[in-house]
């Protein structure tokens, strides 16, 4: 899909708590990337009401002479992000788009591996005044089995859509182990990079990589508390530390 980088026109819209912060941060980090790096990314919400917040963004990132694009929240085929190809692009940075919610920013931010420059973070510790803080996630990368790939900021559930799915094998790191497949796996990110996966049979355990090897049927795949699609085994999932890196003025 295509992303424009021209100036877009001014679109009114109302001021909303912190933006005028985000847009001081926003030029000076722009100022600061590479001549091949210098354009910022908006990102492009679903509804009209979303697009003009982001086309007046835009505008007014214009007017301090800062080159942006729009981009959409999922990368599409051979767009960055995931397993869809690195082609080369001018965007060094992600800014979060007043009434996308921070939580749909996050996921495109990591999904594009771009940087995320948003509001500080409720509890974050404030650095110097008129100073830059950050700090970098890890995340949980799905490799689906038809080659796809899905993401989560938190957690990862697979709830199993057959009445009598019969057993399923996982591999925990380098570990085998059989589960009940009638039972759902929840699987959690934590501080450290590591997975958390918790069964009934099994326990909780801290691991690096899982593979569901193999299970009978389709499974439907929750990311972050939400159902996103049906998916089939095996499938594997990996800590990705430091995938999600958030700037915050």
């Amino acid at each position: 899909m295509p992303h424009s980088t021209s100036p877009p026109d001014a679109v009114p819209a109302r001021e909303t708590p912190g933006v005028p912060r985000l847009l001081t941060a926003a030029v000076r980090l722009a100022g600061a990337l590479p001549a091949t790096r210098s354009t910022l990314g908006v990102v492009r919400g679903r509804h009209q009401s979303d697009r003009q917040r982001a086309g007046s963004l835009r505008a007014r990132l214009a007017e301090r002479g800062v080159a942006t694009t729009e981009l959409s929240p999922l990368p599409e085929p051979g767009e960055r992000g995931g397993s869809y190809g690195l082609p080369v692009r001018a965007v060094g940075l992600l800014l979060h788009t007043p009434g996308v919610r921070p939580e749909q920013a996050m996921r495109a931010a990591a999904l594009w591996r771009l940087p995320l420059l948003t509001e500080r973070p409720e509890g974050a510790a404030g650095g110097e005044p008129g100073g830059l803080g950050g700090r970098r996630s890890a995340v949980i990368g799905i490799h689906l089995a038809d080659r796809g790939y899905e993401l989560a900021l938190h957690r990862v559930g697979l709830v199993s859509l057959r009445p009598d799915p019969g057993p399923a094998r996982l591999i925990l790191d380098n570990e085998k182990i059989t589960v009940p497949g009638g039972r759902p796996l929840c699987v959690t990110v934590t501080g450290s990079g590591l997975l958390e996966v918790r069964g009934d049979s099994f326990g909780t355990r801290r691991v690096r990589r899982l593979r569901f090897e193999r299970a009978l049927g389709a499974h439907r795949l929750d990311l972050d508390g939400t159902p996103v699609r049906e998916v089939r085994a095996p499938l594997r999932m990996a800590a990705e530390p430091g995938r999600l890196h958030l700037l915050y003025p």
